[in-house]
């Protein structure tokens, strides 16, 4: 392979369409609206718009083919990727930050601390992947990274992930007003330290195998009165429709009837931040599904 196509390999075929491009902008014109709940009740931003280009995409065979998933076998009954002594759930409050949480807070903080190279006591930077997915998506050439309700799609940022690396909270926190205070080069060089090799798009039969064999899953969702509604039991019966934006969140388990379902809107929503969608749920409502390998 040449450099010139080594550097713009992508771990998913991203052919952009003409066609897939401009119902991409389309999305992110329409998408990105604010839930007006009770006193008191923040505002949340929904603008996790589609990915283009996603019928492209590496599926479970070539991540078989890789031998980054088993082709068949037998399952557990139940999988249960949480852990609150060093991945607690994030709150991002009234941002329109959900790529960032699910993807830097969520799945790539849980496989580099279980590779170990991540400290459990170093969350990775939420902020820089928000920002560079937005900057980078080209699903516009308008600039709106400092525009809150402007969204980005899960590819974006799994190939920040892929191509520049992630950093840590230290370096570029959620809540500072900062900048990092140094070079381009030397941003990249520590971000380089922490890259995925690939990423693959997930089917509903392919879930529960990628749970128990690989880690938890990256996921959008349209979300729906039952979402909105979700009791401190975090059930989700039923997919009722009419979604209003949106969502990015983390895939983190599993038992015979429900996957687990990790948000990043506190621990007062659901149960203590989680929510148990049935499976007649999860594949109406979730509209795309990535794994990633480092």
């Amino acid at each position: 392979m040449s450099a010139k196509k080594a550097t713009t390999a992508k771990a998913g075929k991203d052919t952009k369409t003409a066609k897939s491009t401009k119902a991409a902008k389309t999305a992110k014109a329409r998408v990105g609206k604010t839930k007006a709940g009770p006193a008191g009740q923040v505002h949340r931003i929904l603008n996790c718009l589609p990915s283009p280009g996603s019928d492209q995409d590496w599926g479970v065979a070539e991540a078989a083919a890789a031998g980054a998933v088993a082709a068949a076998g037998p399952l557990p009954a139940s999988v249960d990727l949480r852990d609150d002594s060093w991945w607690p759930v994030l709150d991002q409050g009234s941002t329109g930050s959900c790529v960032g949480q699910s993807s830097a807070g969520a799945v790539l903080r849980w496989h580099f601390t279980k590779a170990g190279r991540l400290d459990q006591t170093s969350p990775l930077s939420v902020r820089y992947v928000w920002m560079a997915a937005k900057e980078t998506d080209a699903l516009t050439s308008q600039a709106t990274t400092f525009i809150d309700a402007d969204g980005t799609t899960l590819k974006a940022a799994l190939d920040v992930a892929r191509k520049f690396g992630v950093v840590t909270d230290d370096l570029l926190p959620f809540m500072g007003s900062g900048l990092y205070p140094g070079d381009v080069k030397t941003f990249y060089a520590i971000a380089a330290n922490r890259k995925i090799a690939s990423y693959y798009r997930l089917q509903p039969s392919d879930w529960r195998r990628w749970l128990a064999e690989v880690g938890p899953i990256l996921c959008r969702l349209d979300v729906d009165p039952t979402w909105d509604g979700v009791g401190p039991d975090g059930v989700l019966e039923k997919y009722a429709g009419n979604g209003r934006g949106g969502h990015a969140v983390a895939m983190v388990g599993y038992d015979a009837g429900h996957f687990i379902v990790r948000n990043s809107w506190g621990t007062t929503w659901g149960d203590k931040g989680f929510a148990y969608a049935t499976t007649a749920y999860a594949t109406k409502a979730f509209t795309e599904a990535y794994g990633v390998k480092l």
